[in-house]
């Protein structure tokens, strides 16, 4: 994957999220757990996107892999 790709896929994922979150802001604005629900909802963001990002990573590492010479060792 090229790298714009790779940023395209993490700002949409990103903006989807924050939509998700203001929505549900909105939504439960006044309830008492306002709080613990933003904090689970963040940490949702966080986990998917960092499991976005090692997948993506783990696919340039393969990419690399099957360009290089199979004589080189180094």
């Amino acid at each position: 994957m090229s790298i714009l790709k790779d940023k395209k896929i993490a700002l949409i994922h990103s903006i989807i999220w924050a939509v998700l979150m203001l929505t549900l802001a909105y939504l439960i604005k006044g309830n008492a757990q306002t709080n613990i629900i933003f904090i689970f909802m963040v940490g949702g963001w966080y986990i998917s996107h960092a499991s976005i990002i090692k997948q993506e990573r783990s696919k340039d590492v393969n990419c690399e892999r099957r360009n290089k010479s199979k004589t080189c060792c180094l």
